[in-house]
């Protein structure tokens, strides 16, 4: 059974079962009531006979005064303390009712009766008759006007429901349909997807705010999830396929031309085996900032905190000026803190240094200072410096400013550093801002939010 098919059925049949409940309770209600009014007035009766019978005591003869109070559609008989009975007082259409077994009663009763297909109230009163004898003046009576009110009521309770029933399923069956579309939409749409490989979207209604609409921009953004992490491992395929097949070549290149000539001319086999070691040194470098491009910022790991920014910029600077054998200049400006992940802007900073090594000969200088709440770390070269156009597009992934425009060791990188700056720096909540001049140099800017003013932790 569908889902549809579950909600239609059980929405109706709870729906029927309570209007069943509520109009079964109304009926049982009435009829009580109904009943109890009856007995209520046949006992009225009985008192307003025993009334009658002292007050015309000795004028009127007991019996004849019975058969004046006889009821139209009942009966009326006493019944001595012993048990014996006077003839019972019935009208036409009574006399099966004179068959009816009958006792003394010490206190006054009453009952519903049903006979046949004809509902009576019998009510029992314990009297002194004018003779001075105790007896039970017993009257029966009919309550087929009030059982034909009652099968009235049935009749229009049955009526009633049966008419609610047809809104009520209607209303269950679009509420079904309305419950299930945003389902039967999604698995449409994940069939789409299956059959085209295209990443579809649900159409959402935005004035909706309930669990549905929830559960359908869920799915939207798991969508915008999986794309992006299909689109990064397609990119990761297409760039490693694309740039590491010129390392390839030359290292291949290489290999063929140590194979024939490298025994027989040294100075060939040295710069093979350079040139080898140089490209598989750049291939894994390639490699490694292709794997932590392709994974999404939400699987780096980052884990924000407190950072001094002029200490880790002075372990950097230290460390990048050992490895590299270059003269970097910090000026330090205190203790500046600000929210950052230290091994994910350590990690953006060396990018920066090492990109401004590649493109200059003088000195590196670092600047950190606070501007407007902000945190700013300053990597200044006096290198070749950029064009507008080149500075519009080096956050591009694999592009190369203009090989000829490189210092003068040729090396150049693989056009993924400011690439992978700019994720990292989305990352860990900072920004990048270059401004370039040719012939002058460049100046890369990390701004990162403030978290406590210099020279305080508190």
């Amino acid at each position: 059974m569908s889902l549809k098919s579950k909600i239609y059925g059980y929405s109706s049949v709870l729906f029927a079962v309570l209007l069943i409940a509520v109009n079964l309770s109304v009926y049982i209600v009435f009829e009580r009531m109904s009943i109890n009014n009856e007995i209520k007035r046949i006992e009225g009766e009985a008192e307003s006979i025993v009334k009658g019978v002292r007050q015309s005591a000795g004028s009127i003869p007991p019996d004849d005064l019975l058969r004046a109070y006889a009821p139209l559609d009942g009966m009326l008989r006493i019944v001595n303390e012993d048990g014996t009975s006077s003839a019972p007082v019935t009208a036409e259409t009574g006399e099966q009712l004179s068959k009816l077994s009958y006792t003394y009663e010490s206190e006054k009763r009453s009952e519903h009766l049903q006979i046949g297909k004809i509902g009576y109230v019998w009510v029992s009163l314990p009297v002194i008759w004018p003779d001075g004898e105790v007896v039970n003046v017993q009257v029966t009576e009919s309550i087929a006007e009030t059982e034909r009110g009652l099968s009235v009521l049935r009749t229009v309770l049955v009526a009633v429901t049966i008419i609610a029933l047809i809104p009520a399923i209607i209303s269950s069956r679009i509420l079904a349909n309305r419950m299930t579309r945003p389902i039967q939409q999604m698995t449409r749409t994940m069939g789409d997807i299956q059959s085209s490989g295209q990443f579809k979207r649900l159409p959402l209604d935005a004035k909706s705010k309930d669990e549905l609409n929830t559960m359908g921009q869920t799915f939207n953004r798991m969508m915008d999830l999986l794309e992006s992490n299909f689109e990064r491992q397609e990119r990761f395929v297409s760039d490693a396929s694309h740039e590491l097949k010129t390392p390839l070549t030359i290292i291949e290149s290489y290999a063929s031309l140590l194979q024939r000539r490298g025994k027989e001319r040294p100075e060939v086999f040295d710069e093979a085996v350079e040139a080898i070691l140089s490209e598989s040194i750049r291939m894994r470098e390639m490699t490694e900032q292709l794997l932590l491009l392709a994974k999404q910022p939400e699987q780096w790991n980052v884990q924000l905190e407190r950072v001094d920014i002029n200490r880790l910029v002075q372990d950097s600077t230290r460390a990048f000026r050992e490895a590299y054998h270059r003269e970097v200049i910090c000026h330090d400006a205190g203790h500046i803190w600000a929210i950052s992940d230290e091994s994910k802007l350590k990690q953006l900073l060396f990018i920066l240094l090492d990109n401004a090594r590649k493109y200059s000969e003088e000195q590196i200088e670092v600047h950190v200072k606070t501007h407007h709440q902000e945190s700013w770390i300053q990597i200044v070269d006096t290198g070749i410096g950029m064009s507008e156009a080149d500075l519009a597009k080096v956050f591009d992934r694999f592009y190369r400013v203009d090989p000829a425009r490189t210092r003068g060791s040729g090396e150049s990188g693989s056009g993924l550093g400011l690439s992978l700056a700019k994720d990292i720096a989305g990352a860990v909540g900072a920004r990048i801002e270059l401004t370039s001049t040719e012939g002058v140099g460049t100046t890369a800017t990390i701004i990162l939010p403030s978290s406590v003013q210099r020279g305080s932790l508190s």
